[in-house]
């Protein structure tokens, strides 16, 4: 039983069909996609400082751009636009020639280029104080719904079961070692119970006695009207970061999208518990938190300045102490596993295939 239908749950359950494991469950509580997975901006990045999670990124994007139109017939929704990462201190350029030498054994393309290259790239960035900047061409964004949906639908294809508009009220360890998975709807007998809860994981942990240590952090991203510079380009402009902003900067439609992460001032959410209630909601719009990030990427790229603001979109994520994902076997218990605090689960969907296989 997996206990979650966002973007974790359901590479989880697609990848478990892959390895010949159909008789599995997937029980969400609302509709497929409804927790953070529906309001993410879906960048998935190959700029990674961690071995193990460049590897999941680089497999998620050939998920994606090429494993998923190969078996559904459909064309690739994937926008590969790729990324520009900017840096400005002698620290942050040994940083990026070392994670450009990494990058070679993962097999993702990984390069620093010239001022000029960036601005040919992306000529509505300022690049003139950059010291050093990466480029990987094979990354992206995607629309998270256009890409969990059919993996949902292949798994299911495949044998498994997904079980909608159904809550878990109780998780019961039976005499003989496996779980009882008690729902609105019945109960069920299984092996393994796997936490893919997202933002619900720490009620979910709390059902068998596990903490779970992640937080619910409010995470805001805006998108623009559109921009004249941005309706001339006969190409699709490469999603921008760099310290300074702590932002990603990216194309949406003929406008921008521009998603700042607070390096301070951060607001929590829901530290005492969450209403089960809570389904695709999203919170009021607070951008005046966001100003100081804001300010420094209208500096970074001057036609963001000139455009009005469309849509605010604020929403809970979830982040671990690491920032790492919650990925593995829960300490104590024996087939309970964890899949779950991802901060940029869309990218890290592929996590289900190595999941699967331990």
């Amino acid at each position: 039983v997996i206990i979650g239908g966002g973007s974790l749950g359901i590479n989880l359950l697609y990848h478990l069909t892959k390895e010949g494991w159909a008789d599995c469950l997937l029980i969400e509580k609302g509709e497929l996609t409804s927790g953070s997975t529906w309001h993410a901006a879906g960048l998935c990045s190959n700029f990674i400082g961690n071995m193990t999670v460049a590897q999941i990124h680089e497999y998620t994007i050939r998920l994606y751009n090429e494993i998923l139109p190969e078996e559904t017939g459909d064309a690739s929704v994937f926008h590969q636009t790729g990324s520009l990462r900017i840096g400005y201190s002698e620290v942050e350029e040994e940083w990026f020639r070392n994670l450009e030498s990494r990058a070679r054994s993962i097999g993702c393309e990984f390069n620093i280029i010239s001022q000029a290259e960036a601005q040919q790239r992306h000529p509505l960035v300022d690049f003139s104080n950059a010291r050093v900047i990466a480029s990987t061409p094979n990354d992206g964004h995607v629309d998270p719904t256009s890409v969990v949906m059919p993996l949902a639908s292949l798994a299911t294809k495949a044998g498994a079961t997904i079980e909608r508009f159904n809550r878990v009220i109780e998780i019961n360890e039976l005499p003989g070692g496996e779980w009882q998975v008690v729902t609105e709807k019945g109960r069920v007998t299984a092996e393994h119970v796997v936490n893919a809860a997202g933002c619900f994981s720490v009620e979910v942990g709390g059902m068998v006695g596990a903490h779970i240590p992640l937080v619910n952090l409010e995470h805001q991203y805006l998108v623009t009207e559109p921009h004249p510079l941005v309706e001339q380009l006969d190409f699709e402009l490469p999603v921008v970061r760099d310290s300074h902003c702590s932002s990603y900067l990216r194309q949406e439609g003929n406008g921008f999208l521009v998603g700042p992460y607070e390096t301070w001032g951060a607001k929590t959410w829901a530290l005492d518990g969450i209403d089960w209630a809570f389904d695709r909601e999203l919170f009021d719009a607070d951008l005046e938190r966001l100003m100081p990030f804001l300010e420094r990427c209208m500096d970074l790229m001057p036609p963001f300045r000139e455009t009005g603001v469309k849509t605010v979109v604020n929403g809970p994520i979830t982040h671990t102490p690491d920032d790492n994902i919650l990925a593995g076997p829960q300490a104590g218990l024996r087939n309970f596993w964890n899949l779950c605090g991802a901060s940029i689960g869309i990218a890290q969907g592929g996590i289900g295939k190595f999941m699967a296989q331990w």
